[in-house]
Order: C-alpha cells, then sequence, then structure tokens
C-alpha cells in the first residue's frame, strides 16, 4: 500500500449521480481504485481502513483530489454539462493536513471554480469541534466548495453541527435505503434523514439506488437526486463521458 502511488497503482472510476425522475446525469463522485500486480483489483473496504490507520490516506486523498479536479477540467474542456465532481474526504485527512491549501491547489491547477467541487465528509468531522477544524471550515467555505455529510446517520448524528457549519447536503446511506421500501424501520430513518434535510435547507443524495421501487420511494420522499447500480456503477472517464455526450444528443 505505501509503494502503491508512486508505482501509479490508483486509479479513478466515476458515479454518475442522476436526477431520479429523468435519470440525466447531473453530477459525478470520484471512487478510487487500487489493482496491484500480485494482489490484482483491491476492493476499497479492503485498504481504506489500513491507510486511515498508517497515514497513508493523506498522500491518497491529495491525489484523489488532484486527479479528479484534473479530470473535471478535461471534462469542462469538451464541453460537458456535469455540474460538479464531488470527492471523499477521510478524517484523517481533514484533521491530519492542511486541507484547505491542497483544496486550494487542486482548483488553482485544474483552473475550476470552488463550486464544481463537492468534498464529502464523514460526520465525525462534525464533532471534532476545535480552532484547527473550525478554521478548515472556513477556508473551505471562502473558496465556495461545496460541503455534504457522507453516510448521514450511520455514526454520530451531530445534529447541533448542522446548523452552524457550511453544510449544503446530506448523502442517505445505502444501508437504510437496502430495505426499502419494504422495511418499516429502514422507510422510518429515510423518512427523519429526509426530514431533517427539509427542515434545514440542505441537499439531500441517495446512495446505492438499485430498484425502481427504491427509485420511487425517494421521489415520494422529496429526494430528487441518487447514484446508484440501476443507473450506473464507477465508470472509466471515457464511459461517463459517452453517457454524458448521449444526453445531449438525445436533447
Amino acid at each position: 500500500l505505501r509503494r502503491a502511488l508512486d508505482n501509479g497503482e490508483f486509479h479513478l472510476v466515476y458515479q454518475p449521480q442522476v436526477d431520479l425522475r429523468s435519470g440525466r446525469i447531473l453530477h459525478a463522485e470520484a471512487l478510487v481504485r487500487w489493482h496491484n500486480p500480485q494482489l490484482g483489483e483491491m476492493r476499497p473496504d479492503r485498504f481504506i481502513d489500513l491507510a486511515e490507520t498508517t497515514g497513508d490516506i493523506i498522500r491518497i486523498g491529495n491525489w484523489v483530489l488532484q486527479e479528479a479536479c484534473a479530470q473535471m477540467r478535461r471534462w469542462r474542456e469538451q464541453g460537458l454539462p456535469i455540474q460538479r465532481i464531488a470527492v471523499n474526504v477521510s478524517y484523517r485527512q481533514f484533521t491530519g493536513d492542511n486541507l484547505g491549501d491542497s483544496v486550494r491547489r487542486a482548483l488553482a491547477e485544474a483552473d475550476l471554480p470552488g463550486h464544481a467541487l463537492e468534498l464529502e465528509l464523514t460526520e465525525r468531522v462534525l464533532v471534532d469541534d476545535t480552532p484547527d477544524t473550525l478554521e478548515v471550515f472556513d477556508q473551505l467555505r471562502l473558496l465556495g466548495v461545496q460541503l455534504s455529510i457522507d453516510d448521514f446517520g450511520e455514526g454520530y448524528s451531530a445534529l447541533n453541527y448542522l446548523r452552524r457549519l457550511p453544510i449544503h447536503a446530506l448523502k442517505l446511506s445505502q444501508s437504510f435505503l437496502k430495505g426499502v421500501p419494504g422495511k418499516p424501520s429502514d422507510v422510518a430513518i429515510c423518512q427523519a434523514v429526509a426530514g431533517i434535510a427539509q427542515s434545514l435547507g440542505l441537499g439531500m443524495v441517495a446512495e446505492g439506488v438499485e430498484s425502481e421501487a427504491q427509485r420511487d420511494f425517494l421521489l415520494r420522499l422529496g429526494v430528487n437526486v441518487g447514484q446508484g447500480f440501476l443507473f450506473a456503477p464507477g465508470l472509466l472517464p471515457g464511459e461517463f463521458a459517452k453517457r454524458v455526450a448521449a444526453q445531449q444528443d438525445v436533447a
């Protein structure tokens, strides 16, 4: 893992975030993949936690940020109407690195405006209420970067912090969506999270949408943006661009 970045073993795929009603691609989420010559294709759940423990996630995360912004720039140069690209930021990366400077540099190198980038944070970041954390939030706010909370409700659910920090959106975890619409407890949790987002004026994205029944449920709930295998898995940049271009041809 420590040699993987220097050996060029990481690459990104991009999962479409779509308008649930029309299926049109609005945004992209960058997802890191690791292919090792000896170990083969390694799933993120096999190596991300380890990278967090060793601290390698900081270097990996910075590479993902730069590569995703560079790809977004290439798509814009092709005239593709992708509104923004989302990148996951780990707790270790947020607290252990000068994230504001890294984001500013990645945006500048790709010549992107801040609103073209979304950072997906974990709930743990919210409860780390230190002056350093608040300063990073302030830097990101000034850059105009969009901030969302990934897998909201799975961890700390620090509701008090949602009204104090510059959060723009919540992501509804696929673990809650999995039982929808047949499991009452999952339905109730999805309704509660959607209610929180709507009451606070936050956007909402559902991840792990795999069936038409789930899509219909989300639309009735007032959730308009989602991602998942119902629409597409993570795609290589060329395939992602091809799908967006096909939308334009239809329009």
